[in-house]
């Protein structure tokens, strides 16, 4: 009776698995080409399968969207790339993520869930790369340690890899304005933001007092003052006062923006302040001290700059939202190729955390299957067609001879970058 029970519950383990396999199942192959629009399980999805397609499926994972997504396009940078991947033969597909914000953990669920759509209604692709444009580089990265069955390679662009430590940069970012041109109590605790529409109306006060500077960037002074946020938070001069790439205005003001708006939508989503910098020191480099120099800063000015940031590096996460945000970090146990594209000039997503991955993953003993690729071109997500496809058919070829693309897979007529080594992460200090 025990050895009756036991089988049952065996085949009723295995039934359902065996069902979804591509032997167990007989589909008609399907009409091509196709598009298919619709929501699945609240989220919208686009899914455009070319008529040459050659069996692989491109899973594409959004980007940060403070608004909910209904229209999600089914590759980065628009019309261009679509055509260009679609005409080498390779099917698209995107989910718009439930909700919004910082949905990593969102956007794992739907577009693993869209992966299942893909298979059961079009058909079993005969290999499967998940990518994603700056968060959605996260929710690449995360979804290829966790779901390794699922997808044969990570192709993860502009992402912050680095993952909390990103939160804890914007925190950094907010302290240094906050040294530079002043905090007004009535704004609240910097480092707990206030919830819901109190939060919302500070976020636009802190901005109208952020633009009332910015204003001013002509006066040497004020410009001086802008230039010791960039440095202190070893942030790179590319894109930082004129938008280039995914970037919807400079950096100097998305970081702000995002050093409050992402904060505040994360202590929501939490449960609290999830960003701490108690063990951060903030300095400058000689480099940095002589440029601010030639800017008109005395060394007085600087000290004084520093020391305010510094008797501010006192805040600390409430335990749970830390712990909720840690667990959407992406950690380093891959056991298949990713492929990382990253511009050396973002400043939003700042190329030292491809290094602070590369360190995760080699703590794992997994450096054989991470490569990093990297392109001069300044801005946030600032990368061509021609390059994404490179990415994808070095990534093919990986997989197909099991030995990692050379340097002929990313030519420098492409506006690739080989022999490029990030710095560390500029905090806590190393």
């Amino acid at each position: 009776m025990f050895k009756l029970k036991y089988i049952l519950l065996l085949v009723a383990l295995v039934l359902p698995l065996a069902l979804q396999s591509p032997i167990a199942v007989a589909r008609q192959a399907p009409d091509l080409p196709l598009e298919l629009e619709g929501e699945l399980h609240g989220a919208a999805y686009r899914i455009v399968v070319p008529e040459n397609w050659n069996g692989t499926l491109l899973l594409y994972a959004r980007g940060y969207s403070p608004n909910p997504v209904t229209n999600p396009d089914v590759a980065i940078l628009g019309a261009p790339t679509e055509a260009l991947l679609l005409e080498h033969g390779y099917a698209l597909a995107a989910s718009g993520f439930r909700n919004a914000g910082w949905n990593v953990e969102e956007g794992i669920w739907d577009t693993q869930q869209l992966l299942i759509f893909f298979r059961r209604n079009v058909a079993h692709p005969k290999r499967v790369l998940i990518y994603g444009m700056s968060m959605g580089g996260n929710v690449a990265l995360k979804s290829i340690e966790m779901f390794h069955g699922l997808y044969d390679g990570a192709v993860p662009i502009c992402g912050a890899p680095e993952g909390t430590l990103n939160a804890d940069l914007k925190l950094d970012y907010t302290v240094a304005y906050a040294a530079a041109f002043g905090w007004d109590p009535s704004w609240g605790d910097i480092g707990d933001l206030p919830d819901g529409e109190e939060g919302f109306q500070v976020y636009q006060q802190v901005m109208a007092h952020f633009w009332g500077n910015f204003a001013q960037l002509s006066d040497p002074a004020v410009f001086a003052r802008f230039e010791f946020m960039r440095l202190v938070n070893d942030m790179p001069l590319g894109a930082f006062y004129q938008p280039q790439g995914a970037q919807f205005g400079p950096g100097v003001a998305l970081n702000m923006m995002l050093g409050y708006y992402i904060r505040y939508e994360l202590e929501a989503r939490a449960g609290g302040p999830a960003a701490q910098n108690a063990n951060h020191v903030y300095s400058l480099s000689d480099a940095d001290r002589a440029q601010l120099l030639e800017l008109g800063m005395t060394v007085t000015e600087m000290d004084d700059l520093l020391t305010t940031m510094n008797a501010m590096a006192n805040i600390k996460a409430r335990r749970s939202a830390r712990q909720y945000l840690k667990r959407f970090d992406p950690s380093g146990r891959i056991i298949s190729p990713v492929l990382m594209l990253h511009n050396i000039e973002d400043p939003l997503a700042i190329v030292q955390g491809t290094q602070a991955y590369y360190e995760k993953v080699t703590s794992q003993g997994r450096e054989d299957l991470l490569m990093r690729v990297y392109t001069d071109r300044p801005g946030h997500c600032n990368v061509t067609p021609h390059q994404v496809l490179a990415m994808f058919e070095a990534m093919e070829s990986w997989l197909d001879t099991g030995t990692a693309p050379g340097a002929e897979a990313f030519p420098s007529d492409l506006e690739f970058v080989l022999d490029f080594e990030p710095e560390p992460w500029p905090q806590p200090p190393q």
